[in-house]
């Protein structure tokens, strides 16, 4: 029997948090929300930075990849395709390009999920010739980001080759600005090969472990950018993102945030780990506003880095 997020969600769920919280509590977070600070003038100058950063001459993407799996990669497509499409009113789609069971399509408020998913796309592509006729295949969210699902079995994804997805990408070139591929686990795998070679920019996602992170510095060699000495204008094409640092960034991971600084890629991204984030995300309530400033911040900066690069 299939588990339904209500089940879980048993109370109303706003900003991350249940409505059984202290009304104390909210009031509280309220009145600090009327404070001006500094944190909130280097907010607006990031959000001005973003918006003034994009200049689209052409459909872009963005290939969203790791060698580890479970480091985030999907709250990261997710993230980033929420603030292009809110801030900048850009035509967003994120596609889940993960062989294995992706759950982008489970980020989307059930009432606002379509059933449809990638193979009905590519079964119906000759008969699609607009925007409109689009629609149905995607799940639209209020920021105005798409999303396109996975396939529910996973011996329906391995069916899809990179030519496939090559037919499928050249579709949905014609009607997004930007296309963001969470793609699964691997770098050498033919469907992450696929997306990191139509990518105008790529997030190497990591989270702050040894492990974790000197396989995905080590698996700069396979996306190109291990040459940035000699070739800077390949290295700019690589943002590297530490996910989930703790709080302070104490021990290992300011060590890991200096070795993504001696690199030399296009930049690099430090993002908080937040409980209210992954409740937001579980229970699909996101909302990038009501994150802590340290959050919100970090998700901006990701975007400025995304947004930086579009051509």
């Amino acid at each position: 029997m299939a588990v339904r997020r209500s089940q879980v969600y048993r109370d109303p769920v706003v900003d991350g948090r249940t409505l059984r919280e202290r009304p104390l509590a909210r009031i509280g977070r309220s009145l600090s929300g009327l404070l001006v600070s500094r944190g909130e003038r280097e907010e607006a100058q990031i959000g001005a930075a973003i918006t003034a950063a994009a200049t689209l001459t052409r459909a872009n993407t963005i290939a969203v990849v790791s060698p580890k799996g479970g480091v985030g990669k999907t709250t990261c497509t997710f993230v980033l395709g929420n603030l292009l499409a809110s801030h900048l009113k850009l035509r967003v789609l994120a596609v889940d390009a993960n062989r294995d069971f992706g759950t982008l399509a489970l980020l989307t408020p059930d009432r606002l999920r379509v059933e449809k998913t990638i193979p009905d796309l590519l079964a119906d592509m000759a008969r699609v010739h607009s925007a409109s006729e689009l629609r149905p295949y995607v799940s639209a969210l209020p920021s105005g980001l798409h999303l396109l699902a996975a396939p529910a079995h996973a011996e329906v994804m391995a069916q899809m080759t990179p030519g496939v997805y090559g037919e499928l990408h050249a579709l949905l070139s014609c009607y997004y600005d930007v296309i963001v591929l969470d793609l699964g686990t691997g770098i050498i795998d033919p469907l992450a090969q696929f997306g990191l070679s139509r990518a105008d920019h790529k997030l190497l996602i990591a989270t702050p472990e040894y492990v974790t992170a000197a396989k995905v510095i080590d698996s700069l060699r396979h996306i190109g950018a291990e040459a940035a000495d000699r070739d800077r204008e390949r290295a700019a094409e690589v943002t590297m993102v530490l996910n989930r640092a703790p709080a302070g960034r104490s021990g290992g991971a300011r060590e890991i945030e200096q070795a993504f600084r001696g690199i030399g890629v296009g930049g690099h991204v430090v993002v908080p780990y937040d409980e209210q984030l992954r409740v937001m995300l579980d229970s699909a309530t996101y909302s990038l506003e009501a994150l802590p400033r340290a959050t919100r911040m970090a998700i901006k900066a990701l975007g400025l880095a995304a947004a930086g690069r579009l051509v």
